[in-house]
């Protein structure tokens, strides 16, 4: 079996990618870790990084609202969930892009026409390298932390930039 540096899950020896999280197995190097940042990415869990309690909404919420609540707890999103299931992420850089100057027209529209859709999640038992790696790849500053399909909380690129910022090695010149 040749385990993911991403996410850990356990794939056929010979398997050119990931069956889990699609990222290519052919370049790794098992055993080959060369800091203990490295060390740290591959071996920490999301659940370190302590996800935040998500503020919620429903899809029919207004943008107005949504806005405000964002303002309110000067937070960067609100996760979208509709009978428990997570349908989508609204983020400040959606409030740029997508909403901009129009705020007057569409204040009363519903957030589910400006969300994005069914949003990229992390396991909260995933490796801080994949969280980091889903972010990258992405372009995405935020990540629903799930468990079994349950929204547990959320994540921020802040966090962990955190992260590494405690983990940091002092190198001497």
């Amino acid at each position: 079996m040749t385990k993911c540096s991403y996410c850990g899950v356990a794939n056929l020896d010979g398997s050119d990618v990931c069956e889990h999280c699609l990222e290519p197995l052919g370049d790794l190097e098992p055993g080959r870790i060369d800091s203990e940042m490295e060390r740290c990415l591959l071996h920490d869990r999301v659940v370190q990084l302590l996800p935040r309690k998500p503020i919620i909404v429903e899809p029919s919420t207004t943008v107005g609202e949504v806005l405000e609540r964002l303002v309110e707890r000067s937070i960067g999103c609100v996760l979208v969930v509709e009978d428990e299931r997570l349908v989508g992420i609204f983020t400040e850089r959606d409030a740029v892009v997508r909403v901009g100057v129009a705020i007057d027209d569409v204040r009363d529209h519903a957030i589910s026409e400006f969300m994005t859709s069914s949003p990229e999640t992390v396991e909260i038992d995933a490796q801080i390298a994949y969280a980091l790696q889903r972010m990258d790849v992405g372009g995405y500053r935020h990540l629903a932390v799930t468990s079994q399909g349950r929204v547990l909380g959320v994540i921020s690129i802040r966090d962990i930039l955190k992260y590494l910022a405690r983990h940091l090695e002092v190198v001497e010149y």
